[in-house]
């Protein structure tokens, strides 16, 4: 990952990220931020996993959708919280987000197995006003839209995959430094 790549995931500021412009399996990101919030500050699983479940819509089917990367990068700030907790409940919240990882790992890999576009030059430039959607969209809009075989221009959908992949690099090390779930640090690093 080069610096600017890394620069710009350390500064990446959740409360500007235009996630009411941004698409998803089941309509928009526009309640990111709150869920966000939801996941950072409960250790009830049950309700964890509830909410974890309302944010996972960035990926369906193994599809990326464009707030992939930019919710990963809080995701994995979120994993690096519950391993310092150090808690029961942080550990089994934890390792529940570990598998996740796994599992969009392997699904950037198959991205990467199949024929692509370059990925756009920079992580920043998924955000190009040309990228985002309108802000007068309507919901039943967003599945006529994202059915059109242009929709979304072929570097920009390699990106999030590409993006989501260079986010997730970061895990393994998260791991390592922690001592905790070696295994599943080795498994990510054989995905990725």
């Amino acid at each position: 990952m080069n610096r600017e790549t890394k620069d710009y995931i350390s500064s990446l500021n959740r409360d500007c990220l235009p996630w009411h412009r941004m698409i998803t399996a089941y309509g928009t990101a526009e309640k990111y931020n709150e869920l966000l919030d939801i996941l950072e500050q409960t250790s009830d699983v049950e309700n964890w996993e509830k909410c974890f479940e309302d944010i996972s819509d960035f990926e369906h089917q193994s599809t990326m959708f464009p707030p992939a990367p930019f919710v990963l990068v809080f995701l994995v700030r979120l994993l690096k919280k519950l391993l310092n907790r150090d808690t029961t409940n942080s550990n089994i919240l934890a390792k529940k987000l570990i598998d996740e990882f796994i599992y969009y790992a392997e699904v950037c890999n198959d991205a990467e197995q199949m024929q692509h576009a370059e990925p756009l030059c920079s992580f920043a430039d998924m955000l190009d006003e040309k990228y985002l959607l309108s802000d007068e969209v309507q919901e039943d809009e967003l599945i006529e839209m994202f059915e059109e075989s242009d929709a979304i221009p072929d570097d920009l959908f390699y990106s999030f995959y590409y993006y989501s992949k260079l986010v997730l690099l970061q895990v393994p090390e998260i791991l390592e430094e922690s001592g905790k779930f070696i295994v599943e640090s080795n498994l990510l690093k054989r995905k990725l």
